[in-house]
């Protein structure tokens, strides 16, 4: 993550080819199904190629480290994959972790545990590690460039992103996703301004360690008050340049079909 960090201030080639090749391993070798990460193998570490067993480590603060990875290279790159996996930790490895109360947690979470959560732990990282990453949720949500916004996760909220082409641009979500697939997401520049919306795409196909069936991928609809939208695919977003103004609403289905996934 923070080889991550440098690459995307600095730019450099090296730091760059490097940190795409540890998420590459990271993610085709050594991945569990809830995004979680470290077998338990090596002390707090990840173990070898493909040694994924139930009894997985999975520390909590790993899989906050994991976010910030995956955070930092859709910034890098600006490719929606990257938000997919951060999504898909978020929901599963890191709230997965979590009592519904907020009050018990596990510090390790394996994919079968025979233990309750509990308020406390003899080394405290997660304590703090886990609501300083859930507290970083308006950050995870949206992204920005010269150009536009990003949207990367579907949650009801109401957040400003700055200096969008020299414009703040609130951005009100209202959703039940992920229980639902419906997204309306209304934009409000200060001033009307032209600039481009990106809208995640979500692809359940995160690893080649899983396939999933059936196949679930794309959206069901895309509209723009009330029209369907003129927009393209690039690099899992939904793209949609237009002036902007204030009440400009986009209205987004996305499919929710229950898959079964298979190592």
């Amino acid at each position: 993550s923070g080889m991550a960090d440098v690459a995307v201030e600095t730019h450099d080639p090296d730091y760059q080819s490097a940190v795409r090749s540890l998420w590459d391993n990271m993610v085709h070798k050594k991945y569990y199904l809830t995004g979680g990460v470290g077998s338990g193998e090596t002390s707090e570490g990840f173990g070898p190629n493909y040694s994924l067993g139930n009894n997985a480590y999975c520390e909590a603060c790993s899989t906050c480290g994991a976010i910030f990875f995956h955070w930092k290279m859709n910034l890098m790159y600006h490719d929606a994959r990257y938000a997919d996996h951060y999504e898909l930790a978020m929901y599963n490895a890191l709230l997965g972790s979590m009592d519904l109360e907020g009050k018990n947690f596990y510090y390790d979470n394996p994919l079968s545990a025979d233990s309750v959560r509990y308020p406390w732990h003899a080394c405290p990282c997660c304590v703090g590690n886990i609501p300083r990453t859930l507290l970083m949720t308006p950050t995870w949500a949206y992204a920005k460039d010269r150009d536009g916004i990003y949207v990367n996760l579907f949650i009801g909220s109401s957040i400003t992103v700055e200096n969008v082409g020299g414009v703040d641009v609130e951005m009100v979500q209202a959703t039940n996703y992920p229980w639902d697939g419906a997204v309306s997401i209304t934009v409000n520049p200060k001033t009307s301004k032209r600039f481009t919306v990106r809208v995640r795409i979500p692809n359940r196909d995160i690893s080649n360690l899983y396939r999933n069936s059936p196949e679930v991928w794309g959206m069901v609809s895309l509209s723009v008050n009330g029209k369907p939208a003129q927009s393209s695919i690039q690099n899992g977003y939904a793209s949609i340049a237009r002036t902007w103004s204030r009440g400009d609403k986009i209205e987004l289905v996305l499919p929710m079909k229950v898959q079964r996934v298979k190592a």
